[in-house]
């Protein structure tokens, strides 16, 4: 069996927080620097590029919204965006949890229900006619932090539909993409650009791609696929830079295709942003080289005269995007064919995909006992069990006696594992135990269990159960057995008592065995549970029987069994 190999202490993923608030409506919010300074950073993150940096005393007047996690605002500093952590910050006014919860990474410029990219086919207002002067990315926000949803290309006459606050950065509509360019790459040929509405306009549906998919893994295949769609087009200028870096002149026949780049689906990326963002740049840049290579090569094509000459250095740009692109598909593959899992989980599988690991995990039943081990080269397991909305269950992990293993344990959804429904910890030799464990909906749940032993400590055996306490409320113990060396489970009052998961049991009374006759007879058993008080032959029987559990001797309840039939009479 495959386990995963991550730790537990885990990055909560930004929410997808749905916006319908104007975005350039003023918040209320202003906060003061009272550190020695503040660094406005490009992502709402601790590392991330540093924009710029303003001195103690300075107040950030224009707050536009918060991260997920509440520890940083979105500001407006000198036209452009950018985070501020709240640390060096005192609050002079409004609220901040009452901002929008915003995070270029993962979430469109302007949220999921009022984006200000994506698809739009109809839109009446006012536009201004622009040209490109150079390569440009369309973003689905007017920052470098927003991920890439289309392309323009140089010389590309383009609409701008709206500008941010200081214009440093234009919405523009393009093959119905709708999203923001840097407008230092953007030359406005006809139109007054301060007429266009600040933050622009709202898309008809967020920068959501299909063919990419809304699944981890098929993302990934389709990355891979598209690779291998692309490596003709790459081969092919290959060959035709090669020639003409070594003739001097360009053989123009036909043309490959022109690949394109891929889009991931907002929420997608957002729940894999660390691993798919990287990739996904790296694609798109391939992707790019190739097609310089061949809009280079027709340029060269379709200059005046008739023998296509190529100097060497034009042939020497060609072919250093070809090799580029080369090793970036090397790269690509490496890194996708480590990602995507070997094998389709089978019946009694499950796939967990969480910070770029995908592993095939086996799914087992609720109310069964599972063993399991940790060695020194595994301390982690993972296993799926299904479960239906309003399931109450319990959790237990028991080492054997001769293991020295320390449990650490997280159950939470499969598909969004760190949404944690429960959690437990145990020294070495303790039981791990997790109760009241609520399930929210249908469906598929993992449980992931590691050890914590130390250097030296930490191997041995365990086992472990899910029970159902949704109709029987009553704790099922999961205990070793040690005159058979194996597990079982008990209802005992006396083994939940020592597990701490019980009140003390009754403790048995002089008055208990007392005979008609005032004697006392310890010994007395229950010659069996089935017996009516007709078919004993004595009170010491009737009592052994009552304590054993056969409370139906005693019709009144008065804690005298028999009494009805003249076998006890009431003490």
């Amino acid at each position: 069996m495959r386990v995963p190999r991550f730790g537990f202490i885990l990055v909560l993923v930004c929410s997808l927080v749905a916006l319908t608030l104007a975005i350039s409506a003023q918040s209320g919010v202003r906060a003061l620097v009272i550190n020695e300074y503040s660094n406005i950073r490009l992502v709402p993150a601790i590392g991330a590029e540093v924009l710029d940096t303003v001195e103690g005393g300075y107040v950030y007047d224009f707050v536009t919204a918060r991260s997920a996690d509440g520890q940083w605002i979105r500001v407006v500093y000198a036209g452009n965006e950018g985070w501020v952590n709240l640390a060096p910050l005192q609050l002079l006014e409004g609220d901040v949890e009452a901002l929008p919860v915003a995070d270029p990474r993962s979430i469109p410029y302007g949220g999921f229900e009022s984006p200000r990219s994506g698809y739009l086919t109809n839109f009446s207002s006012v536009t201004v006619s622009a040209v490109t002067t150079a390569g440009l990315r369309i973003r689905s926000g007017p920052s470098r932090a927003y991920i890439t949803i289309g392309n323009i290309n140089r010389n590309e006459g383009i609409v701008l539909t709206g500008r941010f606050g200081g214009n440093s950065w234009y919405q523009v509509i393009y093959d119905g993409t709708l999203g923001w360019v840097a407008a230092r790459y953007v030359t406005v040929l006809e139109g007054d650009i301060n007429a266009l509405p600040v933050d622009g306009i709202a898309a008809e549906s967020p920068p959501l791609i299909t063919d990419s998919g809304e699944d981890y893994i098929a993302l990934l295949r389709l990355m891979l696929e598209r690779l291998n769609l692309a490596q003709p087009s790459l081969d092919q200028m290959r060959a035709s830079w090669t020639d003409a870096a070594l003739t001097g002149r360009a053989q123009c026949s036909s043309y490959p295709p022109r690949p394109s780049d891929i889009a991931i689906a907002q929420p997608l990326l957002a729940a894999n942003y660390v691993e798919l963002e990287p990739i996904q740049r790296d694609f798109n840049d391939a992707m790019f080289n190739i097609r310089f290579a061949i809009d280079l090569f027709i340029e060269v094509c379709n200059q005046p005269g008739t023998a296509n000459p190529v100097g060497q250095a034009t042939a020497a740009g060609g072919l250093e995007a070809i090799n580029l692109a080369e090793r970036q598909f090397a790269t690509l593959r490496e890194k996708l064919n480590a990602l995507i899992p070997s094998g389709e989980p089978g019946a009694n599988e499950c796939l967990l995909n969480y910070n770029g690991r995908t592993e095939v995990l086996p799914v087992v039943r609720i109310g069964q006992i599972y063993l399991d081990e940790f060695t020194d080269r595994k301390n982690v397991s993972g296993y799926c069990f299904d479960a239906l909305q309003g399931q109450v269950l319990n959790f237990q992990a028991l080492p054997v006696p001769s293991s020295t293993v320390a449990l650490f344990v997280s159950v939470s959804p499969l598909d969004s594992p760190t949404d944690f429904l429960g959690l437990g910890q145990s020294t070495v030799y303790e039981r791990t135990f997790i109760d009241n464990i609520e399930i929210p909906r249908v469906g598929r749940y993992v449980v992931i269990i590691a050890n914590l032993g130390n250097e030296g400590v930490g191997r041995g055996q365990f086992a472990f159960r899910l029970q159902d306490k949704t109709f029987a409320p009553s704790i099922e113990l999961l205990i070793w057995n040690s005159d058979n060396n194996s597990f079982a489970v008990t209802t005992d009052p006396e083994y939940l008592f020592d597990a701490g998961l019980g009140p003390a049991p009754a403790q048995p009374t002089p008055d208990d065995f007392m005979t008609p006759g005032g004697g006392v007879s310890p010994d007395t058993v229950c010659p069996s549970l089935a017996f009516t008080c007709n078919q004993l032959f004595s009170c010491d029987e009737a009592y052994a029987c009552y304590d054993a559990g056969n409370f139906s001797l005693d019709a009144d309840a008065d804690g005298v069994p028999c009494e009805n039939e003249l076998l006890c009479t009431p003490r």
